[in-house]
């Protein structure tokens, strides 16, 4: 029996009309949904200096939502610092997980470098062999990107760090710097990609040294790649459902079990913190933030209301 196909037509294309709106109109509007505004100064600061378009996404979670004509419509009671208090506590919480990841991708870049380059030699990473070659990772393209990063092709002094650029006045083999100078240069998703495609036996190192197995390991370096992006873009963090999600390792099941909402970053972030810092008081500091804001909801960030008494989070 034959069959047949319909070709579905897209919409036709709109257009954008939204004007744009003085800080004043800008108010009238919020005001006319229904958010009260008890200091009008400290709004139309906030309004200049932040942008409505960002406090946004702040304000949602104040609104009716969905899809009916009132969506927009302000909650009863809502007043503008509330929206700003989860503003001002989201970009505290980016801070605070900038600082714990930076130094987690010191620390795994330093790792990384050292280990291999010890058993195989500075350029390791030009390899082939050393890597697990599937359609998923080709090595080929993995050199040419790191050659796109350092600038090698690149006749101008400029566009590469002054450590890279060193190099290749000095140097005409290997072809490229060693992995201490290249991993320094290179965006830390490369870093997670090179890791989570190396052969598994050479990793053990490094893995001991993080107390994970590599496929922890590798699924977490790649979230806290991704986490760190998102705090650098200045992207909304606390409610975030997250599209890069650790692999659950049964012992921090309890912590992991909704990993697709910022708890369970934060909590690889401190289980490999401790292993990298054994003396750092982020926990502290996180739960000291917590306090500072306590109608954040627990819930949107997938935090248990015990979260803090648990044992991840102890000294």
């Amino acid at each position: 029996m034959g069959g047949f196909s319909m070709t579905v037509i897209p919409p036709a294309p709109r257009g954008f009309t939204k004007p744009a709106l003085s800080v004043d109109d800008q108010l009238e509007l919020l005001e006319g949904r229904g958010l009260q505004i008890s200091d009008r100064e400290e709004a139309k600061h906030c309004l200049h200096h932040i942008g409505y378009y960002r406090l946004s996404g702040y304000f949602l979670p104040f609104q009716k939502g969905g899809r009916g004509p009132d969506r927009h419509e302000f909650l009863k009671g809502t007043d503008f610092k509330d929206a700003l208090d989860r503003y001002v506590f989201d970009r505290k919480l980016r801070l605070l997980v900038l600082d714990a990841t930076e130094r987690i991708e010191v620390a795994f870049r330093a790792s990384l470098s050292n280990s291999i380059a010890i058993k195989h030699g500075p350029n390791w990473y030009q390899d082939s062999k050393l890597f697990n070659l599937s359609r998923h990772f080709n090595h080929a393209k993995f050199i040419q990107h790191i050659k796109e990063q350092i600038s090698h092709d690149s006749k101008d002094a400029k566009k590469r760090d002054v450590f890279i650029n060193h190099y290749y006045l000095n140097y005409d083999t290997p072809d490229m710097p060693p992995c201490w100078m290249v991993f320094e240069a290179v965006s830390f998703g490369s870093i997670s990609i090179a890791f989570k495609n190396m052969d598994k036996r050479e990793c053990n190192d490094i893995c001991d040294k993080f107390g994970l197995k590599h496929q922890f390991l590798s699924s977490w370096i790649h979230c806290i790649s991704y986490i760190r992006n998102v705090c650098a873009h200045h992207s909304r963090l606390w409610n975030r459902v997250c599209t890069i999600k650790p692999l659950i390792d049964k012992k921090y099941r309890d912590d992991l079990e909704v990993n697709n909402k910022v708890y369970a970053q934060l909590a690889v972030i401190q289980i490999i913190l401790k292993q990298v810092s054994p003396d750092n008081h982020w926990a502290e500091r996180l739960k000291k933030l917590m306090s500072e804001h306590p109608n954040v909801p627990l819930k949107q960030m997938g935090m248990p209301a015990d979260w803090s008494e648990r044992e991840i989070w102890k000294a």
